[in-house]
């Protein structure tokens, strides 16, 4: 990009829908020789210019947080209303991995592309996912769901750094 042409300005909001008291050892694998607590939180983003607005990952259900152990303080599809947005209207939704707390959801966004980097989903789906400690953080069904996206067309596979817009 040469520097006389200019990047759109987005603002960039973070959600928070949830967290959850936790020790160090409850985030990694093996758990941690140093542990102590570590609480957590857990949000997803919305970057919004004048010309058009990206999702970035969709968070989970009040129903995954029951069957986790996390605290929802908001569903962040609902609160998608605080910026004026509709989930109904989402063109773009990037998905930074798999993992539970950044997919759930996925079904309200009817009519959104989303885009994962190809490497996840082959991990996610891969020969790995076999190892409980791997697999923990994911959730079948919500693979599966990302999935039958695909299936359908509504999923852009990246590999690697790609300008979706300029400046995203």
């Amino acid at each position: 990009r040469s520097m006389d042409e200019s990047l759109p300005t987005y603002e960039l909001y973070a959600i928070r829908y949830a967290t959850r008291d936790a020790r160090r050892s409850d985030h990694f694998i093996g758990g941690d020789p140093h542990d102590g607590p570590m609480p957590m939180d857990y949000f997803t983003w919305v970057a919004i210019s004048p010309e058009r607005s990206f999702v970035i990952d969709s968070g989970f259900t009040a129903e995954m947080a029951v069957k986790r152990g996390r605290r929802f303080l908001r569903c962040p599809v609902d609160a998608l209303a605080l910026l004026r947005l509709k989930a109904e209207s989402v063109q773009d939704l990037i998905l930074t991995h798999l993992h539970y707390d950044h997919v759930g959801n996925f079904h309200r966004f009817p009519v959104a592309q989303f885009h994962l980097q190809e490497r996840e989903l082959t991990y996610a789906t891969g020969k790995y996912m076999r190892h409980a400690y791997l697999a923990h953080a994911y959730e079948v069904e919500e693979v599966i769901g990302i999935v039958r996206l695909n299936y359908g067309g509504r999923v852009v596979l990246h590999d690697g750094n790609v300008e979706l817009a300029p400046g995203i």
